[in-house]
């Protein structure tokens, strides 16, 4: 792992948007989902040659080859939190201590001659390839509307002030590139708008409006830390909405968040 990347406050994020996360590795990624009543809500996916100077995995056989593990995301983090400290390297591996662990094997440096080694096993559910398909990312093939997303700072300062006014955030978005973000109370209604936002994909002329929990919105929000490449925010009207985070094809993001009923 490489000290400088940010898997650290990824991970930090992952804990504070859910207790129980999964993770799949595949030759090629290492993947975070966060399900949220058993529907895949979150999919963060991290390129393994830029997060990784080595990575190696084997799967069951050819055509199943990737691991799905359950575990709970607040040790991941702390784990992951102790490697702020220097570390010289760090090694992950998928170990069997009496169960199946994620174990961090963290090589501190020392005033003699010999390294010091810090170890930390994270308790893991291997998760049969029968039940992958219980976390697969929402198959959409087509949205109403996809234009760019504010960066997450100035909306989360927006959306900061709203939180304690209503538990339902209002979200419209139009051909014209302009984003809406409203909440209602009994003492006002208050709407923000984006204006001027590059508008990638629309099929009505109409404004479109989505209705989500506040909350889960929120915690989107949560990845300010990242100044991403790419943003699009999605509307598939009456289902849902899409959140969609690229970092220069290393790190993606993608958010989905069942719309409310009106």
């Amino acid at each position: 792992m490489e000290e400088s990347s940010p898997q650290l406050n990824i991970a930090s994020t992952v804990a504070r948007m859910n207790r129980q996360c999964i993770i799949r590795l595949t030759r090629s990624s290492f993947c975070f989902n966060i399900t949220d009543d058993n529907v895949s809500m979150v999919w963060i996916e991290l390129d393994s040659d830029k997060f990784f100077e080595d990575y190696v995995i084997a799967g069951k056989s050819q055509e199943l080859d990737e691991i799905h593990l359950e575990l709970n995301a607040a040790m991941l983090s702390k784990s992951v939190t102790s490697l702020k400290c220097t570390a010289k390297s760090v090694k992950i591996k998928l170990t069997h201590k009496k169960q199946p662990c994620l174990t961090f094997e963290i090589e501190l440096p020392s005033m003699s001659v010999e390294s010091r080694l810090c170890v930390h096993d994270v308790p893991v559910t291997v998760i049969p390839p029968k039940k992958w398909h219980q976390f697969s990312e929402p198959c959409i093939a087509k949205y109403d509307i996809s234009l760019e997303m504010p960066q997450c700072k100035p909306l989360k300062n927006v959306v900061d002030r709203m939180r304690n006014m209503s538990s339902v955030l209002s979200i419209t978005a139009d051909e014209r590139g302009v984003l809406a973000f409203s909440v209602d109370s009994d003492m006002a209604s208050i709407t923000v708008h984006f204006p001027d936002l590059r508008v990638f994909e629309c099929t009505t002329k109409r404004s479109l409006v989505a209705r989500v929990g506040l909350k889960k919105f929120h915690s989107f929000l949560l990845w300010d830390f990242i100044q991403f490449s790419t943003t699009k925010f999605r509307i598939l009207s009456g289902r849902m909405i899409n959140i969609q985070l690229e970092l220069e094809n290393h790190l993606l993001v993608k958010y989905y968040i069942t719309t409310v009923d009106s």
